[in-house]
């Protein structure tokens, strides 16, 4: 004689509402965060149904925008940048950077033909854009102590702002209504990746920035500033030179650009005002210099003094 089956669990086991309402892991802004996470994009989609599509193009501009955020704020991890200052910067980058790059652009005959067009009327004018709301920002909390890596971080948030505004363009005014394979696949492209590509670019020119306001004299802190706009200016230009961009060689710009902004990020070699300074692991003023040491990022680091293009080329970062 066999034994009876055992009872089927309660709905009250199978489904615990009461138990989950009441656990904290619901009401961590984790599980929010997920939550949003997976219903942001066909939210998007169904609230907004025009034939422009920019509602939807910015939704996803800023849901992409916001990701790579949390994945800048982990790996730079900025010490005097607050919510303030943080909705300063994408208020400008929002307001001047893509008007003033487009203005530059036309200005300068924006093209990719050859390296040096493309890094003079592409590359400067985007990069100076971007730089432009940090500098602002930095002469406005002039009396707020704020480190390379903080306009480092500063510049990234920048970038990003303008790499989604950038996809947002690009998918209302320049892609074709009938996308194709290729098409749809360049659009994601610019919806994932470009931003990110745009903030690390940026993220070096603010750490450029956040050194030269270490100086009072306008010469050496326009010397520093501008060689923190050149910089990632020709990463810039040489992404988007025809002869690289769509080859491996692009992969290689991107891979490379990526690399420098983690190692100002996280190694950086910046003193906290300028001054000579020995090479210390210490959070203390050095006794022979008086000079306050920036505290390390990483236990490695030692503390010391995309073009509006609109023509056929859909793998620019521009």
């Amino acid at each position: 004689m066999t034994s009876p089956a055992p009872r089927l669990p309660d709905l009250s086991v199978l489904f615990p509402f009461r138990a989950w309402l009441r656990h904290p892991a619901l009401r961590a802004w984790t599980t929010w965060l997920f939550v949003a996470l997976v219903a942001t994009p066909p939210l998007a989609l169904v609230l907004f149904d025009d034939s422009t599509h920019r509602g939807e193009a910015t939704v996803f501009a800023a849901y992409f925008a916001a990701a790579w955020f949390l994945v800048l704020w982990v790996l730079v991890r900025p010490r005097n940048v607050h919510g303030a200052l943080l909705a300063q910067v994408v208020g400008l980058a929002l307001v001047i950077e893509m008007p003033l790059a487009i203005w530059l652009e036309q200005l300068l005959g924006g093209g990719t033909e050859n390296l040096f067009q493309s890094v003079l009327a592409v590359g400067i004018p985007e990069e100076l854009a971007k730089a432009l709301p940090v500098v602002l920002l930095v002469f406005v909390h002039r009396h707020r102590v704020l480190v390379p890596r903080d306009t480092l971080f500063l510049g990234a948030v920048s970038g990003l702002a303008f790499g989604a505004a950038e996809a947002v363009k690009y998918a209302v005014e320049y892609m074709p209504s009938d996308l194709g394979r290729g098409g749809a696949m360049v659009l994601v492209w610019r919806f994932v990746a470009g931003p990110v590509v745009h903030a690390v670019w940026a993220g070096m020119a603010g750490y450029f920035v956040g050194l030269a306001a270490q100086y009072r004299e306008p010469r050496s802190f326009l010397a520093l500033a501008g060689l923190g706009i050149a910089f990632p200016a020709l990463l810039h230009g040489l992404n988007n030179w025809d002869p690289v961009n769509g080859t491996v060689l692009w992969v290689l710009v991107d891979a490379l650009s990526a690399l420098l902004f983690v190692a100002y990020a996280r190694v950086g070699l910046v003193a906290s005002r300028p001054a000579a300074v020995t090479p210390l692991m210490s959070k203390t003023p050095d006794d022979r210099h008086g000079a306050a040491v920036d505290p390390p990022t990483a236990p490695i680091a030692l503390s010391a003094p995309a073009g509006i293009h609109a023509g056929p080329r859909f793998w620019s970062s521009t």
